[in-house]
């Protein structure tokens, strides 16, 4: 508030001099009042984050926690299978491990946007997937693809995506997942580097299963373009030697 100046006259004369002090007063005692206003929405906020932020992290650390333990009873049960199938060739692996998965289906239901649910969805794609039940590790990856978060984890099931449609012998759309992961790039602008490229051994294996998916198609220019993709990106590496012996069995295969 611009408080109005006074002259010596003005000052003179106390009820002028009070009017303004009470005007002053008012002022203040409107704007201690927002402030404090203000002051107790921020604090009211912040609490509420605080509590939250805390349930949130023991929501997930419960969620965790039930997922490591349905894991550890599945890496268990899963061993003892396969030890009575060395004698017992004829044994359902799955229908064993029933109760196993159900108990890590269980913690996805329970915790359903969790990063416990995307390590289940994973686990039990990686089961599924061991037991040639494609179509249905299938159905797992894709849950896990909607809650990956982290690049790494991210790469890892579209390459899974990838590679379990090119086994069911759908190349075009396992085509389509392997180059979700070759569009990842980087750009650079003066000192700073924006966006993401994975390393040689994802980008090699991505390039690799486009390459097969082709030659499946019958197009072996396209295969071979894709396996000399590896070469040319890293030249120096063991997946350079593989990519160029890829695509000399393309251009030259074996009668």
């Amino acid at each position: 508030m611009t408080q109005p100046h006074l002259d010596r006259k003005g000052l003179k004369r106390p009820d002028v001099v009070l009017a303004e002090l009470r005007e002053g007063y008012h002022w203040v005692e409107d704007h201690v009042r927002s402030v404090v206003i203000i002051f107790a929405i921020l604090f009211g906020g912040l609490a509420l984050w605080t509590v939250g932020s805390h349930f949130s992290n023991q929501k997930e650390e419960k969620a965790l926690s039930g997922f490591y333990t349905a894991e550890k009873n599945l890496d268990k049960k899963r061993v003892e299978v396969e030890s009575k199938k060395i004698k017992d060739k004829n044994i359902d692996t799955l229908k064993e491990l029933n109760q196993e998965i159900v108990q890590v289906q269980s913690v996805t239901q329970k915790f359903p946007k969790s990063q416990a649910a995307f390590l289940g969805f994973l686990k039990l794609g990686d089961i599924f997937s061991e037991q040639k039940h494609y179509p249905e590790a299938l159905t797992q990856y894709e849950k896990a693809l909607e809650l990956s978060k982290s690049k790494f984890y991210k790469i890892l099931v579209l390459y899974n995506l990838g590679y379990m449609n090119e086994l069911l012998g759908q190349s075009e759309k396992a085509i389509e997942w392997f180059n979700h992961i070759t569009a990842y790039q980087k750009q650079r602008f003066l000192l700073w580097t924006f966006g993401y490229r994975p390393n040689a051994f994802w980008l090699s294996s991505a390039y690799f299963g486009i390459g097969r998916c082709y030659e499946k198609q019958k197009q072996p220019e396209a295969a071979k373009e894709a396996y000399l993709r590896v070469s040319d990106e890293f030249p120096n590496t063991p997946y350079a030697d593989q990519g160029r012996a890829f695509a000399e069995l393309v251009a030259h295969p074996h009668p």
